[in-house]
């Protein structure tokens, strides 16, 4: 019997670094303010990124392959039921980003509409499809009408009402 435990140490630091590479280079695309220093408004973004692409190295450095690989070959031998769970988690994971790119295009009622009505799916299950359906509506529309109209706070509008 081996002594080594697994742990996700070096999956953890290869995620960091590609997040610090991505946000960084979104940090770096970011428009250049008219007057001033031009690097101003990118420092704290790409100071985020350089310690996160840091973090992400010391940990690779510091956790050795052998733990990340054990770790992934435990994932991979688990129950259903976590492996179920997992992919709810990973679905739920790409539904909110989807959700972060569909908002300003789409409008707030209908990303959150599609938002909501996806994550009752996953939660509830299909088999309660016109009840998602109908909690997503009322919500969506709801909390539209309660920010546009009674409190004056202007959400993204539908996309054929511009």
């Amino acid at each position: 019997m081996s002594n080594i435990k697994y742990n996700w140490d070096g999956l953890t630091g290869l995620f960091s670094i590609v997040f610090g590479l991505a946000y960084g280079g979104y940090a770096y695309s970011l428009p250049q303010p008219m007057f001033g220093n031009p690097l101003e408004a990118i420092f704290l973004p790409l100071a985020v990124s350089a310690i996160s692409i840091f973090i992400g190295v010391l940990l690779i450095l510091t956790s050795g392959f052998t733990p990340s690989l054990l770790a992934i070959k435990a994932l991979l031998n688990e129950s259903p039921q976590r492996k179920s769970d997992r992919r709810k988690i990973a679905i739920t994971c790409v539904i909110c980003v989807l959700y972060a790119m569909l908002f300003e295009h789409a409008g707030y009622v209908i990303s959150t509409f599609l938002f909501m009505f996806s994550m009752l799916t996953v939660t509830c299950g299909k088999t309660f499809w016109k009840k998602s359906a109908l909690i997503s509506i009322i919500f969506a529309g709801g909390i539209f009408i309660t920010f546009n109209e009674m409190l004056s706070v202007n959400l993204p509008p539908f996309p054929f009402f511009n």
